[in-house]
């Protein structure tokens, strides 16, 4: 099983859940690995696209792994208190209404339920910006989206010798997108704590790019007014009681 499926089944509750959701499932590659692992379990994966890696994953389906195509934030098609256990791996930096998706999680778990999830990267880390960043070649310098305004970064971009639709494409990805929610880790952390759930866990994963030097300019010019502490923290691993 791959890193993202050992994680899940060491989850408080896994074991023990009748019926499972995946948030976010991508490809499709998680749920597909634990429903073939554990026949005895309902399964069910959702997410608002299907790529076509996803179809290929699709052709071969265990028969207790459903599929549903939707938004995340918008599950009141789905009975109330039906599952025992959702889960997400690298999704929920990628929901920028989380209110909305932890009353809508919530309503779906039955007393008693978890909601587990990863989330990295967080905004507020070196690499929140998104754009090829675990590429070595991602052209921009850690931590530059929180203290560059957009025009500020074009010209860097620039300097660097990158051709105006390259540069073009890169400010779509990292200030336009629909999908980030662009939350530092305190403010995740904040309605978390305000919501329904009940916080069991909360891990978090230390920035390894992080360093003084580097952070200057953030301190500089804070334009998100992030945390300092904030700052060294790239992720977390959450889980959720209901």
């Amino acid at each position: 099983m791959k890193w993202q499926s050992k994680w899940v089944v060491q989850q408080p509750g896994f074991l023990e859940a009748r019926r499972v959701l995946e948030v976010g499932s991508g490809a499709f590659e998680t749920i597909k690995q634990l429903a073939n692992k554990y026949p005895e379990k309902a399964f069910f994966g959702l997410d608002f696209d299907l790529s076509t890696r996803a179809l290929e994953q699709l052709s071969d389906l265990p028969r207790n792994l459903s599929i549903i195509k939707h938004d995340a934030r918008v599950l009141e098609f789905i009975s109330s208190s039906y599952f025992d256990f959702v889960f997400s791996v690298a999704v929920m930096e990628h929901i920028a209404e989380l209110e909305l998706h932890l009353q809508e999680v919530y309503s779906i778990l039955r007393t008693g339920g978890m909601y587990c999830f990863w989330e990295a990267p967080f905004w507020s880390c070196s690499i929140g910006h998104h754009f090829r960043h675990n590429r070595e070649d991602c052209p921009i310098p850690h931590y530059a989206h929180l203290y560059m305004k957009r025009d500020e970064l074009a010209l860097y971009l620039k300097q660097k010798g990158l051709d105006n639709s390259d540069i073009e494409y890169i400010l779509e990805r990292v200030w336009d997108r629909e999908d980030l929610s662009r939350l530092t880790r305190s403010e995740t952390l904040r309605l978390i704590s305000e919501s329904k759930f009940d916080i069991e866990i909360w891990e978090d994963e230390i920035d390894l790019s992080y360093s003084g030097d580097l952070v200057k300019n953030v301190l500089r010019n804070n334009l998100y007014e992030v945390s300092p502490d904030d700052l060294k923290i790239k992720g977390a691993k959450v889980v959720l009681r209901k």
